[in-house]
């Protein structure tokens, strides 16, 4: 039965000849679409594309791969229905070479082929992460250091002032992330360069007018508009019949002069009109008045205009403080530190990529500048294609973009460069929702998606085309009204980017089958937990595990496969955490000690494995003993490791001996002759041992020294996570091997590698020794789990403050507003916000909060069947008494003023929530009411918000050691000799005496080659041992007189022979003159000196020489023929009691045609002496035999002569012939 496509997706399927936008929902099926729009195009009747001429980029490698397997299995299904189309038996080997990938593997594709345009080696490699952020790290000391060597009054003040702390280690950081921000950009030097023009401003009105402005008026607009519509809501309540009309006119006049700034769009007129504005004290009102007033009237309306006059105040103080002159002095003055930062950071890219070049290593920004270089040529005036960008056009009938949320500009400039775009045929295609842009820290833009969004028409006719794809196909209905209902209220254009209304909601495509029982439980559930001690994550954890108790075995899931309800397993759980550091190892711990297995299948927590840092630790004191925390902890963490009380004994001897460092304090333990001193004795003896090896031992080795030395691995083995341990510990020898690959060497370098990884969070993940099919909790970060689905999804520590650090930096950066930088008067050590730089931080906090509500847009679309939310939260009561303002509002989208506010997902959840009619039994709770009249009270769905005790999950912990305690006892007295179910006596015994019956068969290679099979048949040794044996003789050569390289002998001496036949031209091989000059071009003059020049001499004149020569003439000899045939095992050995077949590999050195057959002919090197040719054939008979058949198996033809040529006696030793028949 074929797939049934909805009419959007059948659109976005069909639609040729206009640039499309696909704007996908979460689970809108948006690959499977993408891949049969693909299939469409190439199986097209009237206009089929072969598969190598669309391109076709993804965000990850995962996900090109993904995509070009299902492309390649859906052209596999066209086939078996018409497997004599030959279009589409192309596109099956194309499929293999089509251009299906990432966009770095895309530019490495254009600057490969066109390397030449740009004056690039084309032997350049790809700098490994660690090892670029190593060689960045020194090129920004060396920038720095030549800085102040300069001594330049600007630079000194400005590392002064911006160092922060007794070091200037902030000053390479700044560099280096300026850089990288810069590098986003097209033209990173422009860039860089329109940053220090933002602080050149000269008057006022400029101040007024300058681009960065616009963005801190929208937002002051937006704020005024907020507090206006607060003070009404005010005055609306005290207009009520029993509302506070003593508040009537204080509110008017203060609502009259909010509408007056609304009508302002100046900022420094805005400025004037806040310093006058002012709140006044409320009016208590009389005492027959407050008689007929509501108290908690009376209450909302103070709340209102509480809130409405912190709004203005904290506006004041964000832009209002300085006046006008002050301001623009102040960013004037700014703009020198800024100028400095931007001239290192110009100085530093300069260097980078002259050490680049010089090491001829790239990074992925190198990849995506040097293509945007090929494809495009850039002035002042304009940027044009070039002639490879025009070609490369003419290659592809349609681009096809996927995630394209998370495109930058120089991806965006690239791809419509090599686009039909500019000759009028528009054929890009890009799909993506906005709503899951989550790499902003990858610098991801999302104006170009939004800009497209916007302009694009929903109808076709024109250029380009926006469709939607609103249907989910993958959650139950239950779970995306919930969504709907939190992110309706949310999530909007000022907040989040996109306006989240009836078209961006989700709606089901898919029907589950009904249950037997009808579900009493909402699909949605929000586990509360109030607690303000410190241990919250392991309460929270423990909170989840309970739930998942409860839920495991006990609730039905739909199968996958069977497409029925069964209980949920536990390989059905999946834990969503935003920060993984921290908190996944606590999880999985906490859980585990409940008997719930879980795993944690996130890229992070490597560096933080103990056996890892014990090795790491290790690594550092065999670079420099002297540090004391790394010295410790090695020593703690060995097989035969010094526990605590050992350590402090051993700092003690130090301190009475008056040594401060614990290595010294060790030395002079190394002389005790107690216990402890014998150990200490141990220990130097490796410790010294693996030192002496570290300047000549490669890194993967020095490692593996380690373990073996210390049995470490071993050790580590035997824990319980045994097998985890010993995967983290073999992947860093891997490590260590790709450290070795890279342009550093050595054990400190390789230490300072490893720190960077960590400085920088490019961790690699624990190593997955997790089994798809393995029954267990798996706990994942949100960014990991994008694009997957689970059918139970918790999203945990939604109560984790939201991380504002970017914000709060000393320099900001933002892609447009560029550097925020404040003014430092080095002299009164004064530090003053500029207003550039409170616009750059404000901006970023609130692209950072939009970011954040996209990130859990991401979480909540994960679940198939039930989504809970966790958190824990302090000061529940206070928090739900903040929403009696709220409870009343009738707008469906929350404030914004209250969305800005959010310092947690629980803030934005239960401020979702707090006018549903499941936050009842929470109000009650605490003597709140609710407002029932309110349209969301009743709205569809329901949800279970439970809050849960801390003293429940203790009672629960009790009860789970209790039985814990009862089995261990059970366990301990069980009777081993009793037969306790005889059914399961037997299942042991069979399964444990069970012995394989193909075990003889197992030992059976699948492949061998030739020489193989030769040494298996006969007694005889490898075909480079001797027939005669040479006389050894010492050579006794003075050193100055020796050769700097030893003549080849042996295998190696047989493969210079070889490749001369492989390369001789037999036309020219009449004289000595002839034979000399081909082989200079064969081989190295050192090769020359270990071959026998006249051997080649001899061979000429061989008639055999003079046949092939012959043949050559006729184009019909043919030299080095691989071959692979199919042979029974019991036919290569008599042990091999079988007839499944062995694949049988060789190379024929060289044969060719004569009119009756084929002569087959093998070279030897062999030392032989004459009268020693049967000795030479019975050596070399089996293999002559596999020859003849494979040979006679490709060509069809009858071999009817072999010979082996023998440089040892200078002839051609004829083996079988059709008159001798010896083989």
């Amino acid at each position: 039965m074929g797939v049934s496509w909805t009419e959007e997706q059948q659109k976005v399927i069909d639609t040729r000849n206009c640039n499309i936008l696909v704007s996908a929902a979460a689970g809108s099926g948006k690959t499977a679409v993408l891949v049969e729009r693909i299939i469409q195009r190439i199986t097209d009747k009237n206009n089929p594309v072969d598969i190598d001429e669309l391109l076709i980029v993804t965000f990850t490698r995962a996900a090109a791969g993904e995509m070009k397997e299902r492309i390649r299995q859906a052209i596999e299904k066209k086939l078996e229905e018409n497997p004599e189309d030959e279009h589409l038996q192309r596109q099956s080997t194309l499929v293999h070479h089509a251009l299906i990938t990432t966009i770095d593997s895309f530019c490495s594709y254009i600057v490969k082929n066109y390397f030449h345009l740009i004056d690039l080696d084309p032997s350049f490699r790809m700098g490994d992460e660690g090892e670029m952020r190593l060689l960045q790290a020194d090129v920004a000391d060396a920038v720095l250091e030549e800085a102040y060597t300069e001594e330049a009054p600007s630079f000194l003040a400005f590392s002064d002032g911006f160092a922060g702390g007794k070091t200037d280690k902030k000053i390479p950081e700044m560099i280096i992330k300026l850089y990288s921000f810069s590098m986003s950009y097209p033209y990173p030097e422009e860039w860089l360069l329109n940053c220090r023009k933002a602080y050149e401003i000269k008057s006022i009105e400029e101040l007024e007018n300058a681009d960065w402005m616009k963005l801190i008026k929208n937002e002051v607009k937006q704020e005024i508009k907020e507090v206006s519509m607060l003070l009404k809501q005010a005055l609306e309540i005290a207009k009520e019949p029993d509302g506070p009309v003593f508040y009537i006119g204080l509110l008017e006049d203060e609502a009259s002069a909010v509408a007056k700034l609304e009508r302002t769009e100046n900022f420094f007129e805005w400025k004037e009109m806040l310093d006058k504005l002012e709140f006044k004290r409320l009016p208590a009102g009389k005492k027959a008045e407050k008689e007929l007033v509501s108290e908690n009237q009376q209450e909302l309306a103070k709340n209102l205009r509480s809130e409405a006059k912190d709004q203005i105040k904290a506006l004041k103080e964000r832009y209002f403080q300085e006046t006008a002159e002050e301001m623009l002095e102040n960013l004037q003055r700014a703009g020198e530190p800024v100028g400095v930062l931007v001239d290192l950071t110009l100085a530093f890219m300069k260097l980078y990529r002259e050490k680049k070049k010089e090491k001829n290593i790239l990074d992925f920004g190198d990849l995506e500048h040097y293509a945007l270089e090929i494809l495009i040529k850039h002035t002042e005036e304009k940027d044009e294609r070039t002639d490879a960008a025009r070609e490369l056009s003419k290659k592809f009938a349609e681009i096809m973009i996927d995630e394209y949320q998370d495109s930058n500009l120089v991806q965006e400039k690239l791809l419509t460069s090599v686009s039909k775009m500019e000759d009028g045929i528009y054929n890009i295609f890009m799909v993506g929702d906005v709503k899951q842009s989550i790499y902003r820290f990858r610098l991801a833009r999302l104006d170009l998606f939004m800009e497209k969004f916007k302009t694009y028409p929903q109808e076709a006719g024109e250029n380009c085309l926006r469709i939607d794809l609103h249907k989910n196909f993958r959650s139950r209905a239950e779970v995306l009204e919930g969504v709907n209902y939190l992110f309706y209220q949310i999530m909007g254009e000022d907040l989040g980017g996109v306006e989240y209304d009836s078209t961006a909601a989700l709606y089901p495509g898919r029907t589950f089958p009904p249950k037997q029982e009808e579900e009493s439980e909402p699909a949605t559930e929000i586990l509360l937990l109030e607690d303000e001690e410190e241990n919250t994550r392991e309460l929270e954890a423990r909170m989840v595990a309970l739930r998942i108790g409860e839920l495991a075995g006990k609730y039905l899931v739909l199968d996958k496969k069977t497409e029925e309800y069964r209980p949920a397993k536990y390989s059905d759980f999946t834990i969503l955490l935003r920060t993984m550091s921290g908190w996944a190892e606590t999880f999985k711990k906490i859980l585990n000690s409940c008997g719930i297995p879980a795993s944690v299948t996130t890229k992070t927590g490597y560096f933080s494995a103990q056996e890892v840092t014990t090795v790491l630790d290790y690594l550092k004191i065999l670079d420099n003993p002297m540090q004391d925390i790394p010295l410790a902890a090695a020593l703690h963490g060995l097989p035969d490791g010094f526990s605590f009380q050992e350590l402090a004994e051993i700092k003690v001897l130090g301190m009475e001996n008056e040594k401060n460092g614990f290595y010294e304090a060790l030395l002079l333990g190394e002389k005790l002759s107690s216990p402890l001193g014998e150990k200490i004795r141990r220990f130097f003896a490796v410790y010294r041992d693996l030192r002496r090896k570290v300047p000549y031992t490669p890194m993967h080795e020095l490692i593996w020294d380690f373990y073996d030395a210390t049995d470490f691995l071993v050790y580590q083995q035997s824990f319980v996570s045994g097998e985890q341990r010993k995967a983290n510990l073999l992947m860093l020898a891997e490590k260590a091997r790709d450290y070795e690959s890279t342009s550093y060497r050595g054990l400190f370098n390789f230490i300072r590698y490893i720190e960077n990884l960590k400085k920088y969070q490019v961790d690699f993940g624990e190593a997955n020794t997790l089994s798809e099919n393995e029954d267990t909790v798996r706990i994942m970060s949100i960014h990991g789990s994008k694009g997957l689905e689970f059918p139970i999804v918790f999203v945990c520590g939604m109560g984790k403050q939201i991380n504002m650090q970017d914000a709060r930096e000393s320099i900001v950066l933002h892609p447009d507003l560029g550097i925020g930088s404040p003014y430092v008067d080095t002299q009164l050590r004064i530090r003053t916000r500029t207003i550039l730089q409170k616009a750059v931080q404000r901006e970023i906090l609130l692209e950072s909060l939009g970011e954040e509500l996209r990130i859990l847009y991401v979480a909540l679309t994960r679940a198939k069947e039930k989504l809970i939310l966790t958190g824990v939260t302090s000061k529940l009561e206070d928090t739900l008494k903040s929403f009696e303002m709220l409870k009343k509002q009738e707008e469906e989208r929350l404030p914004y003023g209250l969305r800005v506010k959010g310092k947690s997902y629980l803030d934005w959840v239960l401020a979702a929530l707090a006018r549903h009619r499941a936050m009842k039994s929470l109000y009650e709770m605490y003597d709140f009411s609710v407002y029932p009249l309110n349209e969301m009270y009743d709205r569809e769905p329901d949800f279970t918000v439970r809050q849960v005790q801390p003293l429940e999950l203790v009672l629960d912990e009790a009860q789970l050691r209790t039985e814990e305690m009862l089995k261990k006892g059970e366990l301990l007295l069980w009777d081993s000799s009793e037969v306790y179910d005889e059914k399961w006596r037997k299942l042991f015994r069979d399964s444990f005496s069970y012995e394989y019956p193909y075990q003889t068969e197992g030992a059976i290679p699948a492949k061998l080659t030739v020489s193989e099979i030769k040494r298996m048949q006969s007694a005889d040794t490898e075909e480079s041992e001797t027939l005669l044996e040479e006389e050894k003789t010492e050579e006794i050569v003075p050193l100055f007189m020796q050769e700097t390289k030893e003549e080849l002998k042996g295998a190696a001496k047989g493969t210079l022979y070889h490749r001369v036949w492989e390369n001789l031209d037999y036309e020219k091989i009449d004289t000595k003159e002839q034979i000399e000059e081909q082989l200079k071009n064969i081989l190295t003059t050192e090769e020359k000196k270990s071959i026998w020049i006249p051997d080649f001499y001899r061979f000429a004149k061989n008639p055999l020489a003079v046949r092939m020569k012959e043949a050559a003439q006729r184009g019909q000899l043919y030299r080095e023929q691989p071959f692979v045939i199919a042979m029974p095992a019991n036919q290569m050995k008599k042990e091999y009691e079988t007839e499944e077949e062995i694949l049988v590999q060789g190379i024929i050195d060289a044969y060719f045609e004569e009119e009756d057959g084929l002569i087959l002919v093998d070279y030897k090197t062999d030392k032989v002496q004459k009268g020693q040719e049967k000795e030479l054939i019975e050596k070399y008979k089996v293999q002559m035999q596999y020859y003849k058949k494979a040979l006679e198996m490709i060509t069809d033809r009858e071999v009817k002569e072999i010979y082996i040529y023998s440089t040892g006696i200078g002839k051609a030793v004829l083996v079988h012939s059709a008159e001798f028949k010896t083989l």
